[in-house]
C-alpha cells in the first residue's frame, strides 16, 4: 500500500512493486490518497497477503496501526515519508531497494503500540510546542524541504507557545508539571530524528514522557543537544516519566499531536499495547536487541555480586 500524497510515494509506487516482484513477491497493489481508504484497504486485502508493506511516512503507520494489529499479519515499512522516524528507530533502510529488500530477508519482531484515548500511535503523542510547531508547517515545506520543514518554524512555535500546567497521573502518583512540552514516546524518534529520552524503546513494553520546563529560548538553545540525543536525567529542565499507563489534564483542554496528526485532546489517557504489531527488520537490529538485553543481564547480575 502506497500513499500516494506521501512525499516520495506516487512517484516511487511503481519502482517499489517492480523491485519487489524481483525478489519473488507477487505484489497485490493497494493505492490510497485519503486517510479513511487506509484501514478500509487493509481490511479487505489483508486475508490474501502474507505481509502487509506500507509505503509512507510516519502518518501513514499511524492510520493503519489499528487495522494492521486486527489483521494479525507482519508488516513491512517502505519509509517514503518526511521524518520517517518509525523506520529510523528499528534501523529499517532509507533507501526504496533496501527496504524492499527488508520485505523478504527481514526478521520478523514484535514491537510494541501507543495508545492516546482511542487513538494508537506508533511513535509519539506531543502536547504543547510540537503541537504549535505542525500548525505552522505548511504542506510545502514537507514536500521541497523535508525533514527541514520540522524545524524550520520551531522558533516561531517557542515563541508563541503558551506555557500551561498539567497534572500527571502514573502508577497511583499525581505530579504537577509546568511546562511548554509534554511527549509520550512509544518508539525512540520523533519529529526527523529526535529521540524521545535517551533509554526510549520501542520493544520495551512501556512508555517515556518527558515535559520541558519553560525557559528562555537561549536557553532553550542550548539545551537542542540534550533533546536531539535524547533527554537523560542530567538535563535540569526536564522532567521524565516511564511506565505502561499515564492519565494527563491539562489546565485547559488542548489538542495532542499523535505522529504528526490532530487528532484528540486532553484529558488523556496513555497506554502502552506491548508486542502488538509484529515489523519485519534488519538483522542489525535484531543484533543491537539481543545485546541490549544481554548487557541489562550483565548490569542486574554485577549489581547482586556488588
Amino acid at each position: 500500500m502506497i500513499n500516494q500524497g506521501s512525499r516520495q510515494g506516487k512517484e516511487n509506487a511503481d519502482a517499489a512493486s517492480d523491485y519487489l516482484k524481483e525478489l519473488g513477491v507477487d505484489v497485490v497493489m493497494g493505492l490510497f490518497d485519503e486517510p479513511d481508504q487506509v484501514a478500509r484497504e487493509i481490511t479487505q486485502k489483508s486475508a490474501d497477503v502474507d505481509i502487509i508493506v506500507l509505503g509512507g511516512g510516519d502518518g501513514t503507520l499511524n492510520l493503519a496501526a489499528r487495522a494492521v494489529m486486527d489483521a494479525d499479519k507482519p508488516m513491512a515499512v517502505l519509509p517514503l515519508g518526511t521524518a520517517n522516524d518509525f523506520a529510523r528507530t528499528l534501523l529499517i533502510p532509507g533507501d526504496l531497494q533496501g527496504a524492499c529488500a527488508n520485505v523478504v530477508n527481514g526478521v520478523a519482531h514484535q514491537v510494541d503500540l501507543g495508545q492516546c484515548n482511542d487513538v494508537n500511535f506508533v511513535n509519539v503523542a506531543s502536547i504543547g510546542l510540537a503541537v504549535r510547531a505542525s500548525e505552522y508547517r505548511s504542506d510545502a515545506a514537507k514536500k521541497w524541504l523535508g525533514a527541514l520543514g520540522y524545524a524550520s518554524n520551531v522558533f516561531q512555535a517557542v515563541r508563541d507557545t503558551r506555557p500551561f500546567g498539567a497534572d500527571l497521573r502514573v502508577d497511583g502518583k499525581r505530579q504537577r508539571l509546568h511546562s511548554i512540552q509534554i511527549a509520550v514516546g512509544n518508539g525512540r524518534y520523533f519529529g526527523g530524528g529526535m529521540a524521545v529520552t535517551s533509554e526510549a524503546a520501542i520493544d520495551d513494553g512501556r512508555l517515556d514522557v518527558y515535559s520541558l520546563k519553560p525557559q528562555p529560548l537561549w536557553s532553550l538553545v542550548g539545551s537542542l543537544p540534550g533533546l536531539v540525543r535524547g533527554p537523560d536525567k542530567s538535563m535540569q529542565d526536564v522532567q521524565l516519566f516511564e511506565g505502561t499507563e499515564f492519565h494527563i489534564t491539562t489546565d485547559r483542554p488542548m489538542d495532542i499531536n499523535t505522529d504528526g496528526e490532530i487528532l484528540t485532546r486532553t484529558p488523556a489517557t496513555f497506554r502502552v499495547l506491548p508486542g502488538a504489531l509484529t515489523v519485519k527488520v534488519p538483522q542489525e537490529y535484531i543484533d543491537q536487541y539481543h545485546q541490549k538485553a544481554q548487557d541489562q543481564v550483565d548490569a542486574a547480575e554485577a549489581g547482586v555480586e556488588s
